[in-house]
């Protein structure tokens, strides 16, 4: 399984969030990429969602956007996380978190 995290934030700079990405899944395969100056996204394999979830409710709770996704393949994943950064009302109550 791939998971897919999109942090966005236009005042934390994407070193940052690097940093915090790293910190958090030093011991996982992960894949980091940054995109334009706000958003930085991590592609994680084989990490539980429990871990991914938690991970997402550090983030958003420090008032950083975050989107996330699980899938087989990382454009699917990719397409989930930026599905709940769209609409993250309508996708939590999809996954039940709502």
């Amino acid at each position: 399984m791939v998971s897919c995290l999109i942090l966005c934030h236009k005042t934390v700079t994407s070193l940052t969030k690097i940093m915090m990405l790293r910190a958090t899944f030093h011991e996982d395969d992960f894949e980091i990429h940054v995109v334009g100056g706000n958003t930085v996204i991590i592609y994680l394999w084989n990490v539980e969602k429990t871990v991914i979830l938690q991970a997402a409710l550090v983030f958003e709770t420090a008032l950083i956007t975050t989107g996330f996704g699980f899938a087989t393949l990382k454009r699917d994943a990719l397409s989930r996380a930026k599905r709940m950064l769209d609409d993250p009302q309508r996708y939590q109550q999809s996954y039940g978190l709502a």
